[in-house]
């Protein structure tokens, strides 16, 4: 089939839609990302199988113009490309892509990233939230049971949304690819790297710097891990923040905020530390629920994890025996689970083996995409999941 895929992003550090949409090339379908424009990166691009369109925002002054102009450039880039199936990363891609399919008359496949009505607000203001929310609710409401399939990321989404819109979703957890050998890079050959001393174990975090995701915590936890050296391995607008509060409890030469590495050489660089850290904070239901992509780049890197202990992320950890998972509101007890980690070096490779036998046998994007796949042979012929199609003709 031919496959049009919109992602409200640019499409430069995606994995989960660069792994479905590889999978699908390789399957055999013509895949296409309509991804947002920037003026750093070529409008059209084709890789791997994949072609990739970015349309960049117009220039209107009022939020209220660009907005709708925006969505205006967005349905047409989808319709061009004359899709057999339409397929919307997330609720921001849901509005154009329904759009899009009612005036085809094409089918559209919904993936959920998150359980977006039950994000935090992550700084926004009050007045923004709501109406955020507000909107957001009215787009699910029409086209969630409309979606040909759909599919989520983790168990709890899966069975929040199901029983939210009535209707199955399929899951395809973001496993990491674990193919071939882990070719270990040293996080202290990276800029900003060369300050942790040869022989200081490194406690890793990957991921974006936002308030309200653990990160905080984590650096109020290392001031009681002596020997252990932080990284923050990720970008985001609170990195001079936790600089700051790093220096305020004197443990700015312990903890270093270095810029993010290409998709494909983040589980290698992962390889390199003695811990892996996957913080989330239940400040949402969202992060509740959440099953962080880190999480399993920690365990195809054979290094242990500490991790949130809600109850699908211990089943995974502490059934694989892969490490310890602990309350991450509370730094005291990561400070402790760390110190206890650090300690038992044997323990750590033990754990670290489990992890990657565990990515090996179970966890890995090759189980993933089996799902993804049989929601597209769904697709492919003829049935439908949705619970009330539009009336509309084929295009």
């Amino acid at each position: 089939m031919r496959v049009t895929m919109l992602v409200r992003n640019p499409f430069t550090n995606d994995t989960r839609v660069e792994k479905e949409a590889r999978s699908l090339a390789l399957a055999g379908h013509q895949v296409i990302v309509v991804a947002e424009g920037r003026p750093s990166l070529p409008r059209t691009n084709d890789g791997d199988g994949i072609a990739v369109i970015r349309v960049e925002r117009p220039l209107a002054r009022l939020p209220a113009l660009r907005f709708i102009a925006y969505r205006q450039r967005l349905i047409r880039a989808l319709e061009v490309t004359r899709p057999d199936v339409l397929h919307a990363h997330d609720a921001d891609a849901l509005d154009p892509v329904g759009a899009a399919a009612r005036r085809l008359g094409a089918p559209f496949i919904y993936d959920s990233h998150e359980l977006w009505l039950q994000q935090g607000p992550r700084g926004r203001s009050a007045p923004y939230w709501r109406a955020f929310l507000a909107y957001y609710r009215l787009i699910e409401r029409r086209y969630v049971p409309q979606a040909v399939a759909a599919i989520s990321v983790s168990p709890p989404i899966v069975r929040a949304l199901a029983e939210l819109y009535q209707r199955p979703f399929h899951l395809v957890p973001n496993y990491p690819d674990a193919t071939g050998q882990v070719h270990r890079r040293e996080i202290r050959s990276l800029p900003g790297g060369e300050g942790i001393p040869d022989g200081a174990p490194i406690i890793l975090r990957l991921g974006g710097l936002t308030a309200g995701r653990g990160v905080e915590e984590l650096v109020e936890a290392i001031v009681a891990v002596d020997e252990g050296h932080l990284v923050l391995l990720g970008a985001g607008h609170i990195g001079a923040e936790l600089g700051r509060l790093a220096a305020h409890r004197g443990v700015a030469d312990r903890v270093h905020v270095l810029a993010p590495v290409p998709p494909d050489q983040v589980v290698d660089y992962a390889a390199s530390a003695a811990i892996g850290l996957s913080p989330a904070i239940p400040t949402s239901l969202n992060d509740a629920y959440s099953l962080p992509n880190k999480l399993f780049q920690y365990m195809a890197a054979g290094i242990p994890v500490l991790a949130s202990d809600f109850s699908h992320v211990r089943e995974i950890v502490e059934g694989s025996d892969a490490g310890r998972t602990v309350d991450m509101t509370k730094p005291p007890l990561i400070a402790a689970a760390l110190r206890e980690m650090l300690a038992d070096p044997e323990g750590r490779r033990r754990m670290g083996s489990n992890a990657r036998n565990a990515v090996l046998g179970r966890y890995n994007w090759a189980t993933a995409e089996r799902e993804l796949l049989a929601v597209y042979d769904l697709v492919a012929s003829g049935r439908s999941e949705a619970r009330a199609l539009p009336g509309s003709r084929r295009g």
